[in-house]
């Protein structure tokens, strides 16, 4: 039953939620392992973006930061067949701010090499990727013979700029949840027993219920079970 008698749609197809992103690049997936905390995912065009710890993966990005997107853009990947860009700023700190520090460093440490001395925290690793990516041979060079414009390249890039193509979900299928399902407003809040269908109830991924990361999805399951356990129990014995 798709449909009800209003001709509205009580069902939501559901889509996969909560996974980690493909990205094809060799360099990136090379610092599998690292770990940036304070990190912000975003998707460039619309609103949608996330904060926390982001992990680079050997087929691309995972972490908090990276699941929590995936559920805020589910659908909205599921339309581009999770293909989009994908911007990241690893600082989680504005343009401006990323600028004064690298100026700071520039002024105390002008003969120390680049690839020596991490800017607002970040893994080394990382750092050396995203000079290389940002500078090209440049990045073999001193912090003093950097110029202004070069400084605001690393600024943008390490502050939102940087950007990358998600060329899919997960390979090995590990989506932790979907998004979609029964309609809420098709069941009565209180019971979660269709508005349309007498004696039928629906708990947990069946209805269009689904969380970020931490928790609330197991919590949904539960609480719903529950509340469908003591609708019954009370419909059985209103019956006796």
């Amino acid at each position: 039953f798709l449909l009800n008698r209003s001709s509205d749609l009580l069902v939501e197809q559901p889509v996969p939620s909560l996974f980690t992103f493909q990205i094809k690049d060799e360099a990136l997936q090379a610092l599998m392992g690292t770990v940036v905390e304070g990190a912000t995912a975003m998707i460039p065009g619309t609103k949608l973006r996330a904060e926390g710890p982001l992990l680079i993966t050997h087929w691309g990005m995972s972490g908090p930061a990276i699941l929590k997107l995936s559920s805020y853009a589910a659908r909205y990947l599921a339309e581009c067949q999770y293909q989009a860009p994908l911007a990241v700023n690893w600082t989680g700190l504005r343009d401006i701010e990323v600028m004064e520090g690298l100026n700071n460093i520039l002024l105390r440490y002008p003969q120390k090499q680049l690839q020596t001395i991490t800017p607002c925290g970040l893994p080394s690793r990382l750092w050396t990727y995203l000079l290389q990516k940002c500078l090209g041979q440049r990045s073999n060079g001193r912090w003093g013979t950097l110029n202004q414009k070069e400084l605001h390249r690393l600024a943008n890039l390490l502050s939102g700029g940087d950007m990358y193509q998600i060329a899919g979900r997960a390979a090995f299928k590990d989506e932790f949840v979907t998004c979609g399902g029964i309609a809420l407003s098709a069941v009565n809040s209180s019971t979660l027993e269709s508005r349309h269908v007498p004696h039928l109830y629906f708990a947990g991924e069946v209805l269009d219920i689904d969380g970020i990361t931490g928790g609330f999805n197991f919590q949904a399951a539960w609480t719903t079970a529950y509340t469908v356990a003591q609708a019954i129990a009370k419909e059985v014995a209103d019956c006796e």
